[in-house]
């Protein structure tokens, strides 16, 4: 007998991509058979793809259609340690949720620090920083998105080591709607919530060295550090 409601036909879906029926890497048949399958409408199926998607259980690949994704993984990750810890800790975290995982630099470059890097850094707006990118990844999948900023003037000093640190940050956290950039890269639905975290770890007379900014995708993701509450935008 034909399922005829939206949360049968979303469970039913649910259910063969989590046992397998549907299997990672491969695409999910198209609306037309789906239609057919649950003697449905478009607009079920469009739906529940919808809601799929938001899930992280698909995702849509161009000329391929609705590709189903591994199986969630999430880890727990701490903000308040030092910089040159992080990749270790990432991937000792992905070892432990039973996956292969690591944090990727990219190269530096120079650029304008927005507002509120420049506030953190003790700069005025629009001072030359140099930034650098990092993307930490489960499985092969990208699940979030570093930058670090450190003040232009102090990068080029012969004596800078962005490893140096007197192991004292601050942390602040917020959910942010998931922007088109953001919602590429990470795979999830553009408006979605992300957390971002801000740290900024100063040396050993209190000045400001870096600045980093991590948006990542909290359904993979969660932060261990208990102390940092969750505001809204």
């Amino acid at each position: 007998m034909p399922v005829v409601r939206f949360p049968e036909v979303l469970a039913d879906l649910r259910t063969k991509i989590l046992d397998g029926t549907y299997p990672p890497g491969e695409p999910l048949p198209h609306t037309e058979a789906l239609k057919e399958t649950y003697g449905v409408g478009a607009h079920v199926i469009t739906r529940a793809m919808r809601q799929l998607k938001e899930e992280g259980l698909i995702w849509r690949v161009a000329n391929r259609g609705m590709i189903v994704q591994a199986p969630i993984v999430t880890i727990e990750i701490p903000m308040a340690i030092e910089r040159r810890d992080e990749p270790t800790v990432w991937a000792t975290a992905c070892r432990r949720a039973g996956c292969a995982g690591r944090l990727t630099s990219h190269a530096p470059r120079e650029e304008s620090a927005p507002e509120e890097v420049a506030h953190g850094l003790h700069l005025e707006p629009g001072a030359p920083v140099m930034t650098w990118e990092l993307h930490g990844d489960i499985g092969g999948q990208l699940v979030c998105l570093d930058r670090t900023y450190v003040p232009k003037e102090l990068h080029d000093a012969a004596t800078f080591d962005v490893e140096r640190s007197s192991g004292v940050v601050s942390l602040r956290t917020r959910l942010i709607p998931a922007g088109r950039e953001e919602a590429s890269k990470l795979k999830v639905s553009q408006g979605s919530p992300l957390v971002q975290v801000i740290r900024i770890t100063y040396d050993d007379t209190g000045q400001p060295l870096h600045v980093l900014r991590r948006i990542a995708n909290p359904q993979r993701v969660h932060i261990a550090d208990q102390r940092l509450p969750f505001t809204s935008p």
